[in-house]
């Protein structure tokens, strides 16, 4: 396949296309005249909208029925955490718009410096789109295997089960017209749902992607610094780029810290959301009827995984630049730069993992505890159904 552009080029465009899925629900914050508009208040106005409904069923059926709360908490999870998404956007729009603007000079910078950095580049264009993309399906894919769940188990068994257990205010499920309203209104929500949350994570994708490539160009630089100091140990040219490798390594923590800070609400909502929403759903399954549930709850272990996957792949890549530091020729250099070198070191003694809450990397192994709490607690809750 023939390159067509400059990466920086390819980078702009995948940019656009994310505030294009943005601007739908009006949080295009990398915009440069980026204000709170119609958009963003009908969208903030629904979220509000779907929880209120949800408040409302658990004051209507909680007298009758406890299991309510299973039936609420499993799906407005999903909304409390779109909602936090939503809002942490808005909050820290101009950190966004930072990022992303030098994340783009980074790309025209390197561009020019030569053949390897622009194909290294390039190779960065290719794994995000990639990452972006398969994001999508797994959104889309979950959103279709959600609505037609239900319309298969009525084509083959003639059951009506609901897409998802919110009901609208005045709207009884049990009667014929008030099912087929429910279930509009369910669609519906399953909809925006969708392309919301990928829209929301569609900038956390952006950027925790390019935290897992940093590495690369770092390897680059030392890979030149090595090629000088065969050629000539007292080449002037070392000293300044031993200074540009520092550099480049403290920019990367100070990008990870950026992201822990825009991030801190998105990451600790959709992990601690998705966790509730996977034990209601368990719950629902062991007390009550919902064929739903078990679509439901794949799609929860897949939203749960796909954070921690990422999580995992920045902690990889600040275990690369501790060992490419290690791999540094640092006895050839003179003492000064050796300094350079060993504050380096220092500095990735203390990697800058993503964070949930602030007290819990995000990485699969945070993922399996919680995977393993969950199964506890519905071990526990079988013995007692048992006695």
């Amino acid at each position: 396949m023939v390159k067509q552009g400059r990466p920086s080029q390819s980078y702009f465009k995948t940019v656009s296309v994310i505030r294009f899925c943005s601007r739908p629900i009006g949080v295009d914050i990398i915009a440069d005249d980026f204000q709170i508009n119609a958009k963003t208040i009908v969208v903030a106005t629904f979220i509000f909208l779907y929880i209120l409904c949800s408040v409302t069923a658990v004051y209507q059926y909680i007298a009758e029925d406890w299991s309510v709360l299973l039936d609420v908490f499993s799906q407005v999870s999903c909304a409390t955490q779109g909602l936090v998404k939503f809002l942490s956007a808005l909050l820290h729009a101009k950190l966004y718009r930072k990022l992303a603007v030098e994340i783009g000079e980074i790309y025209e910078k390197y561009q020019v410096i030569s053949k390897k950095y622009e194909d290294k580049l390039w190779e960065w264009n290719k794994k995000m789109k990639q990452i972006l993309f398969a994001i999508a399906v797994v959104y889309s894919g979950t959103a279709m295997v959600i609505l037609m769940a239900p319309l298969v188990i009525y084509i083959f068994t003639g059951e009506q089960n609901p897409i998802l257990l919110t009901e609208l205010p005045f709207f009884d499920s049990y009667a014929a017209h008030g099912f087929f309203i429910n279930q509009a209104f369910n669609a519906i929500c399953v909809v925006i749902a969708a392309f919301g949350l990928y829209a929301g994570d569609l900038y956390l994708l952006l950027f925790l992607t390019h935290s897992m490539f940093f590495y690369d160009i770092f390897a680059l630089k030392v890979k030149d610094l090595h090629e000088i100091m065969q050629h000539d140990e007292k080449d002037k040219r070392i000293t300044n780029l031993v200074k540009d490798i520092l550099e480049w390594h403290q920019y990367y923590l100070n990008f990870n810290d950026t992201c822990n800070l825009m991030f801190f609400w998105t990451i600790s909502a959709h992990i601690i959301c998705t966790t509730m929403g996977i034990l209601s759903t368990l719950l629902i399954i062991m007390l009550k009827y919902w064929p739903g549930a078990y679509v439901y709850i794949i799609v929860l272990f897949l939203w749960l995984y796909m954070y921690c996957i990422l999580g995992t792949r920045v902690e990889l890549c600040n275990d690369r630049f501790c060992c490419g530091i290690y791999d540094i020729n640092w006895y050839g250099l003179d003492v000064r730069n050796q300094k350079m070198i060993q504050l380096m070191l220092l500095k990735s003694q203390a990697p800058r993992d993503i964070m949930i809450a602030g007290v819990q990397p995000l990485s699969v192994n945070t993922a399996l505890t919680i995977t393993r709490s969950i199964y506890s607690l519905v071990m526990m809750v079988l013995q007692f159904q048992r006695n």
